[in-house]
């Protein structure tokens, strides 16, 4: 027994030890996952300029080939960019198409989430309304238009209506699977814990599903830009939509591409703008994941 005993506290001098050397292990891996994303971010990088480079060797491979008419040359498209940036003409145009975008996009994001976050919530209702917002989701929405047109007129209000049928079904369909397969255990334990309905949607359901979320604004915003485009070409011609209809009726295809370039930078900012929110504001679910 006596032996025992003194035997003991010798099995937990290697404990600290191992925990030592586990945690010094901790910066090396760190660094050696820094270097990883470094050298993906550097290939990803590389590989992206070597397909920009081909996409416009291409353009002016197919402009030697078939004229401006085909393929306008790069060279024209950027002086016809520094052209209407100077004069004012795609300044004006993008502020009329952007007024569009955001109202749409607050919109559709504002009645997407929260009627998500009941059809989620609430299972019944979720039945109930699944048939009429499967067959709203699946009808065109060019097949609105006309509609739109008498009741909202041509202008501001009627494209900020399109815009918003466009991108509502995505949000409100990301946030509803999102609400709906919420984590299980969460909520059991919020209401093992006594918590209310209205704290497990906004403090438990909404924060798990929140990823869902944003990529339902994401896909929402990328729609709003070709909604506003559909809506600026089918109502009073206007914004970047106008100038697409006005170049392209009159075959300037320089002028032409020079729209549609400021149209995929939008495109692209907006995408990248809720990008960073969704990994920002979706880090706590990545320790979580981590066990930290």
């Amino acid at each position: 027994m006596i032996q025992k005993r003194a035997e003991q506290p010798l099995m937990h001098e290697f404990l600290p030890n191992a925990a030592l050397v586990s945690a010094s292990s901790f910066p090396a891996q760190a660094r050696l996952a820094r270097r990883r994303r470094g050298a993906e971010s550097g290939a990803v990088l590389v590989t992206q300029l070597v397909i920009g480079l081909g996409l416009l060797a291409g353009m002016f491979a197919l402009n030697a080939v078939g004229g401006n008419l085909v393929m306008p040359n790069p060279n024209d498209v950027v002086e016809e960019s520094i052209t209407m940036w100077s004069d004012g003409t795609m300044l004006a145009g993008l502020s009329e198409s952007l007024i569009v975008i955001t109202l749409g996009f607050v919109l559709s994001a504002t009645t997407g989430v929260f009627l998500g976050v009941l059809l989620g919530g609430f299972r019944i209702v979720g039945r109930v309304l699944d048939p009429f917002v499967n067959a709203m989701n699946s009808t065109p929405g060019a097949a609105f238009i006309p509609l739109i047109i008498v009741w909202f007129g041509l202008y501001t209000e009627a494209k900020v209506v399109v815009v918003w049928n466009a991108a509502f079904f995505p949000i409100l369909i990301n946030t509803t699977a999102g609400i709906a397969s919420a984590n299980k255990d969460l909520v059991e334990m919020a209401r093992a814990f006594g918590a209310k309905r209205a704290t497990l949607f906004w403090k438990v359901m909404v924060p798990d599903a929140l990823p869902s979320i944003l990529s339902g604004l994401r896909i929402g915003a990328a729609i709003c830009t070709v909604g506003t485009v559909i809506a600026e070409l089918t109502m009073a011609q206007s914004g970047l939509g106008g100038l697409l209809a006005a170049a392209g009726n009159r075959f300037q295809m320089d002028r032409y591409f020079a729209v549609v370039i400021v149209l995929m930078a939008l495109g692209t900012a907006i995408t990248a703008l809720l990008r960073f929110a969704e990994r920002r504001l979706g880090r706590w679910r990545v320790n979580l994941a981590n066990g930290r």
